[in-house]
Formats: C-alpha cells, sequence, structure tokens
C-alpha cells in the first residue's frame, strides 16, 4: 500500500479537489492530510471526509511530513503537495518502479497554470537536475520506500530546504540508480511566478538555493522566501 502524505496550510480551496483526485487514483492507498495550524477552514473541510486520516503539527513542511508519515501503513511514501495535479498512472507507477528494485523516485513536473516558455524551461530544468544530481523539491512528488524513510530518520526539522537537505542523504542511492526519475507527470501550480513575476521569483529562489549551500541559516532563508526581509545580515538578528 502507499502512503500519501500531504502538508498543507492554508489550503482550504484546493484540498477538497487533490483528495478527490488522489481517491480516483488506481492502486491501493491512504490519504494523510498534516494541517500546520491552518486559520481558513482547511481542517473542517477535512474533518467531512472520513476516508482521510488528519494530524495536526507544528508549521513546516519537514516537521508536517514527519508527523504524517507517523501515522502511515503504507510499505511506500509518497509527499504531495497540495496544489498538485496528478496524472491517473501515478500510483501504479510508483508501485512498478518500487517492484523493479527503485528505493524512491520523483514525477516528471509541469507547471498547470503557466504553459509559457520560461515555465517549460524552469519545469524541463528542475527534472533534469534531479535526474542528474539528485536534487529533488517538493512538488516533484518525492515517493520512498518506508524502511529507507525511516532508516534516513525522515525530514529534517527545519523551517525551509528539507526537500534539499534529504535529497543530500539520497545521494548514496542516487549513485546506485536505486532513485527512478518517472516519466509520469505531475503537475504543480505558478502562483507564485504569476503573482510575483517569473523572472523575479525564480531569481529569489535561486538565491535562496545559493544560500542554502553557502550555510545560511534555515530560518534566514524561511524569511527571504517569504519577502519577510531583503538582507541576510539584519534578518540573523530578529527572532
Amino acid at each position: 500500500m502507499i502512503s500519501v502524505i500531504v502538508p498543507v496550510m492554508n489550503e482550504a480551496e484546493r484540498i477538497v479537489k487533490l483528495i478527490e483526485s488522489l481517491q480516483g487514483l488506481r492502486g491501493e492507498k491512504e490519504i494523510i492530510i498534516s494541517d500546520g495550524g491552518s486559520t481558513d477552514g482547511t481542517m473542517e473541510k477535512l474533518r467531512a471526509i472520513d476516508t482521510v486520516k488528519t494530524v495536526q503539527a507544528a508549521s513546516g513542511r519537514g516537521t508536517q511530513m514527519n508527523a504524517g508519515a507517523s501515522l502511515a501503513k503504507g510499505d511506500i511514501l509518497w509527499f504531495v503537495h497540495a496544489d498538485s495535479v496528478l496524472s491517473p498512472s501515478s500510483l501504479i507507477d510508483i508501485e512498478n518502479a518500487v517492484a523493479d528494485g527503485a528505493m524512491g523516485g520523483f514525477f516528471r513536473l509541469y507547471f498547470y497554470d503557466a504553459d509559457d516558455g520560461f515555465m517549460r524551461f524552469i519545469a524541463r530544468t528542475s527534472h533534469t537536475r534531479a535526474k542528474r544530481f539528485c536534487l529533488i523539491f517538493g512538488d516533484q512528488g518525492l515517493f520512498l520506500r518506508r524502511d529507507v524513510f525511516d532508516g534516513l530518520g525522515g525530514f529534517a526539522d527545519i523551517p525551509l530546504m528539507e526537500d534539499w537537505e534529504i535529497s543530500m542523504r539520497l545521494r548514496q542511492f542516487h549513485r546506485q540508480g536505486m532513485i527512478r526519475a518517472l516519466d509520469t507527470e505531475i503537475g504543480t501550480s505558478a502562483r507564485r511566478y504569476i503573482e510575483n513575476g517569473r523572472f523575479k521569483t525564480w531569481l529569489k529562489m535561486n538565491t535562496v538555493k545559493a544560500l542554502y549551500i553557502l550555510g545560511v541559516p534555515a530560518k534566514i532563508l524561511r524569511r527571504i522566501y517569504d519577502g519577510r526581509t531583503h538582507n541576510i545580515f539584519t534578518a540573523s538578528n530578529r527572532p
């Protein structure tokens, strides 16, 4: 069985649609929603769906996904963002990859609400980056065997870059060809790019990645990512 784990924070407008999509996928599954303190009625909507498990955790995707994994009964964990659009064969393709020897993997990304050249470039390079260097980001639908996830100790309890951090620890399996790059697509929203400008958002995200490599603490990167500061030196003195 595959345990589908979805971290959410104020996703009332999207979560029911995603759950309906997940319920329609072929294959044995359970759906676990991990809420990080939503205030928009997300949990109220979830409580009305008795086929879904819910858990409340401290805000932060890594923490939320760990909390969801702690409830999981499946031998495969699939981490999905609330704004994802899923291919009908997703679960079957995950099962086939694992049966073929993969310890984990990810999907081919596309943006379902912004199909222009720049966004196609971002999607294409994201897949290439993950395939060649095992740098897998959350919107690419990471899946892992449960024993591998547990052996790694789950996601790091950091406010940002938890996907990058676990990717680094997965490289040992990637070098052995055990992290599978699926051709199956997973859609994600370009809402940040649309709202804040395509190039500006792309530049900020790559700046955050570069600062992470240079050792800037994740709590400061979270402020930069959220647009709460433009100065890493003053940010380091804030609570």
